[in-house]
């Protein structure tokens, strides 16, 4: 079985939006989780910061994470800063 690749992305809350923001989050989570190739894709809160939201994939395969990049369900979280459910995004993978 090849090598599982991972991402991570941060996201921080707007003012007074953290529920809301996670409730998003959670609808992206379940729509890309059924993408090919995805083992797993979860949404947390920071147990010591109410308002950081964590996202975590877990591919297959490098390409299928890459793959994901283009799925509509990950236009949610452009859309996320433009009703501004979020203050800042940072992506790792």
């Amino acid at each position: 079985m090849p090598a599982c690749a991972f991402n991570t992305v941060h996201i921080r809350a707007a003012a007074g939006r953290s529920a809301e923001l996670g409730e998003r989050l959670q609808q992206i989570a379940d729509a890309v989780r059924t993408a090919p190739g995805c083992l797993d894709y979860g949404v947390q809160r920071d147990l010591m910061d109410a308002d950081l939201w964590i996202v975590t994939g877990r591919w297959i395969s490098g390409e299928q994470l890459s793959a994901h990049f283009v799925l509509p369900a990950l236009q949610g979280f452009i859309e996320l800063t433009r009703e501004h459910l979020a203050r800042s995004l940072d992506f790792d993978h």
